[in-house]
């Protein structure tokens, strides 16, 4: 990212489990064998101590890399994201893999360590309880189940993103908020032309034109 090239990442490829890090002096990458789809769950442990990592898919063999240079360490457990990929800051991910899509799918137990001679322990704050995170979907309730949209609208779920589809004349996270006759989604549009204000009347709208236009829409110059 920005403040350097440390990084640390694990993501899916062409059905393969892909574990990348980079100390910053050059990117560490093991690849595993392709999944097998017959299992409905997956567990992976992945690890790294000083230029060593390593990762164990299921029941495959574990794998084991050594990350190029002299650099050691690896600075980056202040931002450590789990999940919401597209939901960050792209520009700010690193570039290693390059994968394509957000996270989709649930995880529903995670425990990390920071030192070779600790335990392993859940994170967040009481352990167990992160206090935020973003597109990780919770195993076997649905994330509808909690989303109530409003006003006719429909929960809709897509991966571990979850939206409510809004009938027409209504819009928002919940479809709480009126459609006005000037805002985008409004079906008609507005007719305002070169770079005419469409500005809401109680029936109907105006279009503030501006200098160097003229007429109803501002179509006259």
């Amino acid at each position: 990212g920005l403040n350097g090239d440390d990084f640390l990442e694990l993501g899916l490829r062409n059905g393969r489990v892909v574990y990348s890090y980079n100390l910053g002096s050059g990117t560490a990458t093991i690849i595993s064998k392709p999944l097998d789809l017959t299992l409905h769950i997956h567990v992976i442990h992945l690890g790294r101590n000083l230029q060593k990592g390593w990762l164990k898919v299921d029941d495959q063999k574990n794998k084991t890399v050594t990350s190029p240079g002299r650099l050691v360490g690896l600075n980056v457990f202040s931002q450590f994201y789990l999940g919401g990929y597209r939901e960050y800051t792209p520009e700010l991910l690193p570039k290693g893999p390059r994968f394509k899509n957000g996270f989709q799918g649930c995880i529903f137990d995670v425990q990390v360590r920071t030192s070779i001679n600790q335990g392993f322990k859940s994170p967040g704050s009481p352990e167990g309880h992160p206090n935020s995170g973003r597109s990780v979907g919770q195993c076997k309730d649905s994330p509808c189940s909690l989303i109530k949209c409003r006003n006719g609208g429909k929960c809709i779920e897509s991966g571990s993103t979850v939206y409510c589809d809004c009938p027409s004349g209504w819009k928002g996270a919940f479809c709480t908020e009126t459609v006005s006759v000037c805002d985008p989604e409004h079906d008609p549009p507005h007719l305002c032309r070169q770079g005419g204000t469409c500005v809401p009347l109680p029936n109907g709208y105006t279009c503030h034109c501006p200098l160097g236009t003229t007429g109803t829409y501002c179509e006259q110059g």
